[in-house]
């Protein structure tokens, strides 16, 4: 027997209760609700880890983009025809603000260009770089 006065259970995922999400198919919160039937106490369930920028294929799963790319240097480019370069309108750290802020500015621009997506821009960097690097 282990006593202990708090308990952390690491049961994996639940991207897919939302419409979006980088994690795979079975990552359903199946280990919170388990913990929940046993009468466990779950808090502080706002607290989700997430990826703002992944791939968009209409009809197609997300892919996960590595953020080490907004690390690189790639600009987030709204969908407009211009594709306007909007991080920095959002937050001085422009595409390295912290995840959730580059969400919540993805989505926002998105809502203000009637648009679907946003485009992440390392075009500055060679395809042999890329390749090298990732």
């Amino acid at each position: 027997t282990l006593l202990g006065g708090s308990t952390i259970l690491a049961t994996g995922g639940c991207g897919e209760v939302y419409e979006h999400t980088s994690n795979p198919r079975e990552a359903r919160g199946d280990g919170i609700a388990m913990a929940i039937r046993c009468g466990a106490v779950v808090e502080n369930m706002e607290y989700m880890q997430f990826h703002p920028t992944t791939l968009y294929i209409p009809g197609e799963r997300r892919f996960l983009c590595t953020e080490a790319l907004r690390g690189e240097g790639a600009r987030l480019l709204d969908a407009s025809t211009e594709r306007n370069a909007f991080a920095k309108d959002y937050h001085p750290d422009g595409e390295l603000a912290p995840r959730d802020v580059v969400a919540r500015m993805i989505l926002s621009q998105m809502e203000k260009t009637n648009t679907l997506h946003a485009y992440l821009d390392i075009s500055h960097r060679d395809a042999e770089w890329l390749k090298r690097r990732f």
